[in-house]
């Protein structure tokens, strides 16, 4: 399909894959963004490709990778990301282990084709005391509670900022139907911690550029300015 090095295989929009794509591009790899269709992902598990039956897959040199968070832990060593400090890099680790589960929050509203009760049911996920309302607000503790500008207290940024910066945003970019921009202005400390990320130079950098449309302007300063 591509003779690059390196290849991440995902569907074509920021989702799971979004941190890894950031992480390839500061390591300035060798790489290609294979977008996949649903013809495609069906080839490649059934010719055994996806070791777990899913995507983002990362082609390597070594061979493959799957699982989001283990390819974003194996990008982090090759674009610096990753602490040198064994307790802190298990910190980082904690803080990715700790919040993954509350980023399922649109989990089971996939499969509902209705699209007037798809988007009430995932307008209802940010209401007081919902799944999401609580996810955002356990993840705003969070990162109060960093002493640094950087979640888990790092001196610089880590693959946990890129994997929370990536999820979270690209959730608001209006490609999930009932999913408001505005839910943003209720978490003050998530839009501040936004500033960090989005002018961060090589962040900054990285979505500089993008084409009229794109889904990835939630990454972008003042993306979420009045």
């Amino acid at each position: 399909m591509t003779t690059k090095p390196y290849q991440l295989y995902y569907w074509p929009i920021p989702g799971r894959a979004e941190a890894a794509r950031v992480a390839l591009s500061l390591a300035n790899l060798d790489w290609e963004d294979v977008e996949i269709d649903g013809a495609l992902f069906s080839k490649m598990r059934k010719e055994g490709h996806l070791p777990w039956g899913m995507v983002p897959l990362l082609k390597t040199p070594e061979g493959g990778l799957a699982e989001s968070i283990a390819i974003l832990r194996y990008l982090g060593h090759q674009c610096d990301l990753i602490p040198n400090n064994a307790f802190m890099a298990a910190k980082v680790d904690e803080f990715i282990d700790g919040i993954s589960p509350h980023f399922s929050m649109l989990e089971g509203t996939f499969g509902i084709e209705d699209v007037e009760e798809r988007t009430k049911a995932r307008e209802a996920l940010f209401l007081p005391e919902a799944k999401g309302t609580k996810g955002l607000q356990l993840l705003e503790k969070k990162i109060q509670e960093s002493s640094t500008p950087w979640i888990a207290g790092t001196e610089s940024m880590n693959i946990a900022d890129l994997m929370v910066f990536t999820y979270v945003f690209g959730l608001f970019s209006g490609n999930f139907d009932g999913v408001h921009a505005s839910v943003l202005s209720n978490y003050p400390v998530l839009l501040a911690y936004h500033d960090v990320m989005a002018n961060e130079p090589r962040i900054q950098a990285h979505y500089a550029e993008l084409p009229e449309g794109s889904l990835r302007w939630t990454y972008q300063p003042g993306a979420f300015s009045p």
